[in-house]
């Protein structure tokens, strides 16, 4: 199940946070980051291009399973990285494009947290080798948003660490790059703060249901399990989370 703070109720098939239970600064920041959301998506459509055109320009064909652009994008300075890619029909919604995978390496932002040792974990013996998946946010074709979910620790070959400290990394994911495109940094930056409710929910969520998979198959190797691929999902909408926002916030 989702957390408390989470989703009370849904509009259009989008899930949406129970925004009373959010604080004013919370909600502040959401509200900034939603008009850099429109901002970034504005600027890139007014020069005939989308967060999908801009993050596969020059890259090639757009083949199933690849990441793009070509060697991720990677903040050496914020310990940030993504990289965009699609799967097979099947594993994506109608419509769906392909997803962002959003990552961050913890030596340098929480060195002392631990990983969740589940069975079939993965620890590189260096620490500046861990890397932590905080969530994915799948568009359509033109960079309209459709959902976030989260993954087993096999599909990105992540270090698996526990919700509360993976939550508490969030604040750290901050692209500040002009490769490959400025707006579309800028764009998954403001993303990661206008659905945190949902996307701490989500990362909640993803430890019940790994939990409960290694409960219900002893003899698994849970976290490398390919019967276990998506850890948890929720379906999105910029629209209804802005008005749900602004509601919030008296506007």
């Amino acid at each position: 199940m989702a957390s408390a703070e989470m989703i009370t109720r849904e509009r259009h098939g989008a899930a949406l946070p129970d925004f009373a239970r959010l604080s004013r600064e919370q909600l502040e920041a959401m509200h900034d980051a939603a008009a850099t959301v429109l901002e970034c998506e504005h600027v890139l459509a007014k020069s005939g291009s989308n967060v999908v055109l801009e993050v596969l320009r020059d890259q090639g064909d757009f083949l199933i399973w690849e990441s793009y652009p070509k060697g991720d994008v990677q903040d050496p300075e914020t310990h940030s990285q993504y990289f965009y890619h699609s799967h097979t029909p099947e594993e994506m919604l109608d419509g769906e494009n392909g997803h962002f995978h959003l990552f961050v390496r913890p030596a340098e932002i929480l060195p002392d947290i631990e990983p969740w040792d589940l069975p079939g974990a993965f620890v590189p013996d260096e620490p500046e080798a861990r890397f932590v998946h905080l969530a994915a946010i799948s568009v359509d074709g033109t960079g309209w948003p459709l959902r976030i979910f989260t993954t087993n620790r096999w599909v990105t070959n992540e270090t698996l660490y526990q919700a509360d400290d993976v939550i508490g990394l969030l604040d750290h994911f901050r692209i500040a790059l002009a490769h490959p495109n400025w707006a579309v940094n800028q764009w998954l930056n403001a993303m990661v703060v206008l659905f945190r409710p949902q996307i701490e929910a989500l990362i909640r969520q993803r430890d019940d249901t790994l939990q409960a998979w290694a409960a219900q198959h002893p003899d698994s190797e849970v976290l490398e399990d390919r019967d276990l691929q998506n850890t948890s999902e929720v379906r999105i909408d910029t629209v209804a989370q802005i008005s749900g926002l602004e509601k919030a916030l008296g506007f």
